[in-house]
């Protein structure tokens, strides 16, 4: 079960373009993105670039697809790229565990 109060943290931020927070995200297709499964929208190309570039600047609180624990991404934080975009991990532990199976720990999640 999803905690709920994690819950409407990510559907509060999803409503908003995390780059600009000013301007709504939009629902096309080509504005879309995807941190450890979580979906993030963009209100322009420009937007959703500066994002790629370094999601942990503007993606927020993230759950760890290996253990679930919450933390805040930095600069510092292990990656993989894996199906639908980066993975960021709270630990080099959880980022070796999800690189022996990484479908194991996939989240899928929709739009």
């Amino acid at each position: 079960m999803t905690d709920p109060e994690f819950a409407l943290f990510h559907l509060q931020r999803s409503l908003w373009d995390p780059v600009d927070p000013t301007r709504v995200g939009s629902l096309a297709d080509a504005l879309h993105a995807r941190v450890n499964g979580e979906p993030y929208r963009f209100a322009s190309p420009a937007t959703l670039r500066r994002f790629r570039r370094d999601p942990a600047l503007y993606c927020g609180l993230l759950r760890d697809p290996v253990t679930g624990m919450r933390f805040w991404p930095n600069a510092h934080s292990p990656r993989a790229e894996w199906k639908g975009g980066p993975y960021l991990f709270d630990s080099d532990s959880t980022f070796a565990e999800f690189q022996r199976a990484p479908q194991r720990y996939e989240v899928k999640r929709d739009y």
